[in-house]
């Protein structure tokens, strides 16, 4: 019994995690926890950067929003990211509602691989 090479070409998938975020809103916390993992484990932190921000479209200059981005837990690969309710507001300010794209990326220096993507909504809150 023959155990030669592997017909065809193998497909390695290195996008990036798809998660859409609703419900974000203006004068809210807005708070969301994210574990980032590598093969099912825990992906460590220590000494890298991570930071996510929302566009109205990806190919946009400058950044409409940027989360306040905290690293909880470096080794077990978690973070805070927190979209400052009154950035939302002005975002929103006149529409009611602003749908855009955002990306969490982890840099090492220059390096940076961008772990998570996916359309972004946020909402004018009622109560002020």
């Amino acid at each position: 019994m023959s155990t030669g090479p592997v017909a065809g070409p193998v497909t390695v998938p290195l996008g990036p995690a798809k998660v859409n975020l609703s419900g974000i809103r203006a004068g809210d916390v807005n708070a969301v926890q994210v574990k980032i993992t590598s093969g099912g484990a825990p992906f460590d932190l220590t000494g890298r950067t991570v930071g996510a921000q929302a566009r109205k479209k990806a190919t946009d200059e400058s950044a409409a929003l940027t989360a306040d981005v905290t690293v909880t837990d470096e080794p077990g690969g978690i973070v805070m990211l927190k979209w400052p309710g009154e950035d939302v507001r002005a975002l929103v300010s006149g529409a009611g509602r602003w749908i855009g794209v955002w990306d969490l990326q982890v840099a090492s220096g220059t390096d940076r691989v961008t772990v998570v993507e996916g359309a972004f909504e946020a909402n004018m809150d009622v109560t002020r």
